[in-house]
Order: C-alpha cells, then structure tokens, then sequence
C-alpha cells in the first residue's frame, strides 16, 4: 500500500512481485497495491482517468477530501480484504 502511493501501483507491483514467494502473499501483493492507491490521486493512472472522466460530467471532487477520505477507506479496505484472504487460505 505504502509503495503503491509512493511511486505508483504497477511499478509497485513490478518491484514487489519477485519478493511474495507464495500465492497467498502474491494476492496480499495485489490487494495492497490495487486498494492502496485509494490514498493519494496519483497513486494510479486508473484514479486520473476516473477523475477525468468525472470532470468532462462536470461532477467535481476536491482532491483534499479525496485524500482524506482514502486515508480511512484505504487501510481499512487493505485490512480486512488481507484478513479475509489469510482466513481462506
């Protein structure tokens, strides 16, 4: 999650990947980089695009209750998605 806001969520992923070592840790992997970015706006082209999109409907997010929204959501969500994947396996 920390590496996905960082410095984006694919290369996250790409940097990350060599080191999971197991399935179970390669969909925390997942979990964390593709839920993670909730954060911050640059964290992924998927969260640009949507604002784009958002922006030509003339719908307008002010990106400082983005992010402060996405400090709740983002850890919770990477949380209990990760306990629920330890859970099943």
């Amino acid at each position: 999650m920390v590496g996905a806001n960082a410095i984006d969520n694919l290369p996250a992923y790409l940097a990350l990947e060599p080191a999971a070592g197991s399935p179970v840790r390669l969909a925390a992997l997942l979990i964390g980089v593709n839920a993670g970015p909730l954060i911050t706006p640059w964290a992924s082209l998927a969260t640009l695009l949507w604002h784009q999109r958002l922006t030509s409907f003339d719908v307008r997010i002010r990106w400082g209750r983005y992010m402060l929204l996405g400090l709740i959501v983002a850890p919770v969500t990477v949380v209990l998605a990760t306990l629920a994947l330890a859970a099943s396996a």
